[in-house]
């Protein structure tokens, strides 16, 4: 695949070296070399700060969990909430105090949002009003190790004056978000990036708890600075303070554009949750890196996503394949102009190529389609968004620089396959996490002599180009037959009566598996069970046909937008 890196990116990975500086260096360094970029905007609240604003308030949040708080480096810090400016704050102060972020999905129930308190022995958490109701049973039952809960009252704190307009009074224990700031310069904690964690990111978990991936502020800095490779085409250099300096190349700033990106203009409308690895590294840590102006959106809402995209001439999305497909599907998207960005990422499942050939039409730019895990900090294979590359639809491109994958057996997981010969991806480089937190046996299991075992299964054309198949654990297996539920689906999305699909395995005493599809279809669409599953089996092997298709009205989705098969599977 080397020979697939862009040229300019090939020679500057000859001499490139990866800074080993901390999370909160990435803010600092935009409030120096973009302090009047707007960083922020968020409409509920007019709120419309600038960099150096930005870094002034996260450093007086820093100051008050110090000073009012006794935060130490290390201590755990959670955050319970949907995507408001309050998190980025709460987020980049906490790494300044030198605090670990544990990431907690807003949709966690009560017993789920214990366990992760529980398990990663978390001292203060910060949540959003609308939350309140579950944190009360949990801090009542007093089964956590949770001394302080800082409360933020949405829409409120971020209204001129800042941090003046919040009413609620709250009892022992429960704090204002507005009390933590303060005036007192913040310590400066020694952080060791390649030892010390910068997050816990909990997995959807395919076994019967969450992991929480630990996260170093290595495996963010570097894999924020080669994830953004992809779109600029240029690595930063670290000035004579240890500040990073990004600058684009002359031709990208004009209309003649060749990487999509540039620092210190563009902007990022932030959809998945920041909760979320996807969230997490390419919508909250890449954009601050890269000085962009960040639009935090709470919920996903197609109106007014489409409205801000058209307002905003926002230049930077993304979203699961589904997201798209639910865009495409909409009876006024002729009427919807959505040409002002310039890249849209994708990743979650697999994009279908149609889908993707469609879409593409729509945007001004490109479709970025990768593949990643939290284990990895979302940086393994990815297609670069620059307009002459060589990019595949159906494809989740090349490994990243400086990362190593490669296909092994599944069996033993020692054996390389050859190109085009399925088997399990396994990755290696900067990106790698430090294991599971708690979890030695899952750790040792997953992550063997320096290789990531991902569970993903795949293959690699001759080219270097990779492509995913499935999981391991979620082989459909039929009479001793492996059927890769992704191929099933990539003929559905074929149909044009096709919204969404997933292929899952329903048990059966003869057969030990049989291959079911879950459909939904497209507004006003009309087709039969049987007529989709015609058009399915006439093109695939007599032992990957579809013995039945049940019609959906919408798939379930985890708060990542990836599909939530279990849910799937349960119904059957």
């Amino acid at each position: 695949w080397y020979p697939f890196y862009p040229q300019e990116v090939r020679e500057q990975m000859e001499t490139f070296t990866f800074p080993e500086i901390p999370v909160s260096r990435l803010l600092e360094s935009s409030a120096k070399y973009y302090p009047h970029t707007t960083a922020l905007v968020y409409e509920p609240e007019n709120f419309i700060v600038n960099y150096l604003e930005v870094n002034s308030l996260c450093e007086r949040f820093a100051s008050g969990l110090q000073n009012r708080l006794g935060v130490k480096k290390g201590d755990k810090v959670a955050i319970y909430s949907r995507n408001y400016p309050e998190v980025l704050i709460a987020f980049y102060g906490l790494a300044m105090a030198g605090a670990v972020y544990v990431a907690c999905n807003p949709l966690l129930i009560k017993a789920e949002l214990e366990y992760q308190l529980n398990d990663s022995k978390t001292r203060i958490i910060v949540i959003s009003d609308d939350l309140l109701p579950v944190l009360k049973e949990v801090v009542q039952e007093r089964r956590t190790s949770l001394e302080t809960v800082v409360v933020f009252e949405r829409d409120k704190e971020m209204k001129p004056p800042l941090l003046g307009r919040a009413t609620g009074t709250y009892a022992m224990r429960f704090l204002k978000y507005a009390d933590v700031f303060s005036d007192e310069p913040p310590a400066k904690p020694e952080i060791n990036p390649r030892s010390d964690l910068a997050g816990i990111l909990y997995t959807s978990g395919t076994t019967s708890y969450p992991k929480g991936v630990m996260i170093s502020h290595f495996n963010v800095v570097s894999s924020s600075i080669i994830y953004g490779t992809t779109y600029t085409g240029k690595f930063p250099v670290l000035d004579e303070s240890g500040f990073l300096k990004c600058t684009n190349f002359e031709k990208d700033l004009s209309s003649e554009w060749e990487y999509p990106f540039r620092y210190g203009i563009d902007s990022v409308l932030a959809v998945p949750p920041w909760t979320h690895m996807m969230g997490f590294l390419g919508q909250l840590i890449y954009p601050v890196m890269s000085a962009m102006t960040i639009f935090p959106m709470p919920s996903f809402d197609m109106d007014s996503m489409l409205e801000m995209i058209r307002r905003w001439k926002i230049s930077f999305a993304g979203g699961a394949p589904q997201m798209m497909a639910a865009l495409l599907s909409r009876l006024d998207m002729d009427r919807q102009d959505i040409s002002s960005i310039r890249a849209w990422t994708t990743g979650g499942n697999p994009t279908p190529v149609a889908l993707g050939e469609r879409f593409e039409k729509k945007i001004g730019g490109v479709i970025s389609e990768a593949w990643t895990l939290t284990e990895a900090t979302m940086s393994s294979t990815k297609n670069y968004a620059n307009r002459s590359s060589s990019r595949k639809f159906g494809s989740v491109g090349i490994p990243l620089p400086y990362t190593e994958v490669k296909i092994a057996d599944t069996e033993t997981g020692r054996r390389e396959m050859p190109p085009g010969e399925e088997g399990e991806l396994i990755q290696k480089g900067p990106s790698v996490a430090l294991g599971y937190w708690n979890r030695p046996e899952d750790t040792r299991e997953a992550f063997k002599d320096g290789w990531l075992y991902t569970g993903d299964l795949g293959t690699m054309d001759e080219k270097g180009f990779f492509y995913i198949t499935g999981r391991k654990k979620e082989l459909i297996k039929y009479k001793g037959y492996n059927i890769a539920p992704r191929m099933l689906e990539e003929i559905l999305y074929q149909h044009p009566a096709v919204l969404a699909c997933a292929a899952v395995g329903k048990k059966d005493e003869a057969a030990g598996e049989i291959p079911v599809a879950f459909v939904s279809l497209k507004e006003g669409a009309r087709v039969t069970a049987g007529e989709l599953m015609e058009f399915v089996n006439r093109q695939v092997a007599p032992y990957k046909k579809l013995k039945e298709i049940r019609f959906i009205e919408k798939m379930p989705l985890f708060a990542s937008g990836k599909l939530n098969r279990r849910a799937l599977i349960q119904m059957l």
